[in-house]
């Protein structure tokens, strides 16, 4: 798969798709699928599992081939894992500084560390770093890059609590710092709720739903919209 770059015209949308189709032998998982993040928009993707939000994730990433349609996006999009992939040889700052060409690397990568709070651990080691600490290392390596994209594959879902709602804070004050499109896949309606300003349901291979935050009403209807697309069925009189 080609990932076409935007022309310095076109810098609004972080990245477009266009009739995305995707299939594993013969069982298609995306299929004619459209979709457009723009610079600075926080987009949340839901969907149950196996309906092709990874798949699609990648795809952007250019990770997997398509079998069909366009992505027009930044040549290198930023991702974070549910796993934080640290280099367990290597220091907090190169691992940050991995794939960044640049003389000033270091300093650069010592920026980002302070930004998520741990710029006085650039020569400590992954192994020295709980789970909340080590995405916040994956955070930074993503955002040094500076990405017009940001993609972000359930990078929460093994934190605790605590920990994920400190993440949420912390992810939403990197954006709007450095205004990347963000497409964030989770399952997790809440999160999807706390953090995006459009939340897409995915099924059947196609984006089935939107919801822009304009057209939200309290968390609560917003919550029973989303599960209710999702298949979920809450009767209100009994929860």
């Amino acid at each position: 798969m080609t990932l076409h770059a935007l022309s310095p015209v076109e810098h609004a949308p972080a990245v477009v798709v266009t009739g995305l189709r995707r299939a594993f032998g013969e069982r298609i998982v995306i299929d004619r699928l459209n979709l457009r993040i723009a610079r600075g928009e926080f987009v949340a993707l839901l969907g149950e599992s196996g309906c092709g939000k990874t798949t699609l994730l990648r795809a952007l990433a250019g990770l997997d081939p398509i079998q069909g349609g366009r992505i027009d996006a930044p040549r290198r999009p930023a991702v974070v894992f549910q796993e934080h992939r640290l280099l367990p040889w290597d220091t907090l700052w190169r691992n940050v500084a991995l794939g960044l060409e640049a003389d000033d690397a270091r300093e650069r990568a010592a920026a980002a560390l302070v930004e998520v709070g741990l710029g006085n651990r650039l020569d400590d080691w992954p192994r020295n770093l709980s789970g909340g600490q080590a995405q916040r290392v994956a955070l930074a390596r993503a955002l040094v890059q500076e990405p017009e994209l940001l993609l972000l594959d359930e990078p929460f879902a093994a934190l605790d609590a605590l920990t994920r709602i400190r993440m949420h804070a912390l992810v939403k004050e990197l954006v709007a710092r450095h205004q990347p499109g963000v497409l964030l896949v989770t399952h997790d309606v809440d999160e999807a709720i706390a953090l995006a300003d459009r939340i897409l349901v995915m099924r059947d291979g196609v984006i089935a739903f939107e919801h822009p935050a304009a057209a939200w009403g309290t968390a609560a209807a917003t919550r029973t919209t989303l599960l209710s697309e999702l298949g979920v069925v809450i009767d209100l009189k009994t929860a």
